[in-house]
């Protein structure tokens, strides 16, 4: 069934070199040999976003690790073996690494996420 809530925005999401794109929270969960890496935008912790059905919590106990520069989030990305990634920020600056992660990425009422599992 489609759901056109629900869109993939990779040919609407450019990315602007030089942008100054903020702060954002980064938290590792490890268990094993699993590294859960969560990275949300800062205006985004503690949010609801609800789009039809879905309901999807910026928890602050998921999200709220380190406060980091966006552009820092790179080195928290390699470690992870999952990545959990919400907020248009976050999104596009692991995009200029990996351009194919905006084609995983969906929209809720105009906020990207994205999951990699590596």
């Amino acid at each position: 069934m489609h759901q056109p809530y629900l869109k993939n925005k990779y040919n609407r999401c450019g990315i602007s070199p030089g942008l100054r794109l903020g702060y954002c929270y980064v938290k590792v969960h490890e268990r094993g040999k699993e590294v859960l890496v969560a990275i949300c935008d800062e205006e985004l912790l503690g949010k609801t976003i609800t789009v039809g059905d879905i309901v999807i919590e910026v928890k602050p106990e998921f999200y709220r690790g380190e406060r980091v520069e966006v552009s820092r989030i790179h080195e928290y990305i390699e470690r992870g073996t999952v990545i959990n990634l919400i907020g248009n920020n976050v999104v596009k600056e692991a995009a200029k690494r990996n351009k194919i992660l905006m084609d995983a990425a969906v929209e809720f009422n105009g906020i990207l996420h994205v999951q990699i599992v590596k």
